[in-house]
């Protein structure tokens, strides 16, 4: 049976929630600020404590402030539009010196945080289900697998939400009742790449019509596979297919390929990538993806060895190196980091190494740094980024422990109003 809590929101916790202490436990209470007065009713165990929900705001704190979307609790993208800017920022910051010190780093050089504006976010992934004759097509309501319809949202950019009306209308004739997918939209500069994963009444009929569909809707491409694991199927490619650019150069990004959120935050790790590099003229750039840093340090006279698992991202970059005439400074290969990460000899080679890992981090890479550390074969710098401070503070205590030194982490808040965190960093022996 719920019981209430009643108390004052005393500091944000890790996750964007409140933290509210009563009777020496600890209550975890989204949508409030340090400050709030709140009663809450308690939910289920979490972590050090419990989780909770607001049942009465009784006084709000001094910085909270009206959220700008009206889909804002109801939408589960958003956690913290209700907080004043300032102390968001200086929190977000916050979260990555605290897991440095965590992993034993005394007084962490952290920057400032790097903002990106609002309605700046150029990729989406969308939650659509068909429910009798309507289809639902945004964004899952907190911690619930209810969709909020989208209209209108104040973190993507406006490209992407207007064919949303558009597309329900075509994808109501290939789903099923009750069936869902999810459509993932990246706005390119030649126009919208959408791709599809789920299950659809995918007959000739409908692949026609979700073609001429995706013509009157405008996309610059269309595509559809039936899960994860399999390859995506060209439904539909206007005259230009999607292409994004790094730098100077562009790459045709493959169906669902990776890109940084925003323009913003990868022009910002882009230029502390070039500054930290400078010096240096052999670089191995590992988890590449399509080449946002590859592409840029080969045409500042760079050597790059870039590496990705992900082959469709590799085999675009490789085209683009092609078109580039970037041939003799820039070899892009497939290759499993996590199994396969570059061993001492190889380390030996270079100036330089640049990781940008998943959110689980470069773990194997790092463990083979620092053995090339010991062999005396390792390269005198390392650029990192992040999206994880937990996973970036582990590797970052490997690599200080095998002789680098932490100049520098800068934390990028490319996910506004969520507790999720950008980083890139630069360690020098």
């Amino acid at each position: 049976m719920m019981r209430d809590v009643d108390g004052v929101i005393e500091r944000m916790g890790g996750q964007g929630h409140g933290v509210l202490t009563h009777d020496g436990v600890r209550y975890y209470v989204p949508f409030t600020v340090p400050g709030d007065r709140v009663a809450a009713k308690v939910g289920e165990e979490r972590g050090d404590g419990y989780a909770a929900h607001v049942s009465v705001l009784e006084a709000e704190g001094p910085d909270r402030v009206e959220p700008p979307c009206r889909h804002f609790q109801a939408c589960g993208g958003c956690a913290l539009q209700h907080w004043a800017e300032a102390p968001y920022n200086a929190w977000k910051r916050d979260k990555l010196a605290a897991a440095l010190v965590r992993r034993d780093f005394v007084d962490p050089p952290v920057a400032d945080l790097v903002a990106v504006p609002a309605q700046s976010r150029r990729r989406a992934e969308f939650i659509v289900r068909r429910v009798k004759d309507r289809v639902l097509l945004g964004f899952h309501e907190a911690a619930s697998r209810k969709i909020v319809d989208l209209e209108d949202c104040t973190v993507l950019r406006p490209a992407l939400l207007v064919p949303l009306p558009a597309l329900r209308a075509a994808l109501i004739e290939v789903l099923g009742d009750g069936w869902a997918i999810d459509l993932k939209l990246t706005d390119t500069e030649t126009g919208l790449d959408a791709l599809i994963t789920g299950k659809l009444k995918m007959r000739v009929q409908e692949r026609i019509a979700l073609s001429k569909a995706a013509k009157a809707i405008g996309l610059a491409r269309l595509s559809w596979r039936f899960d994860m694991r399999g390859d995506a199927e060209l439904l539909y490619q206007g005259g230009a297919a999607p292409l994004v650019r790094f730098g100077a150069h562009g790459v045709i990004l493959p169906p669902g390929g990776f890109l940084q959120a925003t323009v913003e935050a990868e022009q910002a790790m882009a230029d502390f990538a070039l500054e930290a590099l400078k010096d240096t003229k052999r670089v191995a750039d590992l988890f590449s993806g399509c080449g946002a840093f590859a592409l840029r340090l080969a045409a500042v006279g760079k050597t790059v060895l870039a590496a990705d698992a992900d082959r469709p991202a590799i085999a675009a970059l490789q085209a683009a190196v092609k078109t580039a005439g970037l041939a003799g400074r820039l070899n892009a290969q497939a290759r499993d980091l996590e199994r396969q990460p570059l061993a001492p000899a190889e380390l030996k080679k270079l100036d330089a190494v640049l990781l940008d890992p998943p959110r689980a981090g470069a773990k194997a890479q790092v463990q083979q740094l620092a053995l090339a550390a010991a062999a005396g074969a390792a390269p005198g710098i390392v650029v990192m980024a992040a999206c994880d401070p937990s996973s970036f503070a582990r590797d970052a205590r490997t690599l200080a422990d095998a002789g680098w030194r932490l100049e520098q982490a800068v934390p990028i808040d490319q996910f506004r109003w969520s507790p999720h965190l950008e980083i890139v960093s630069l360690f020098r022996r």
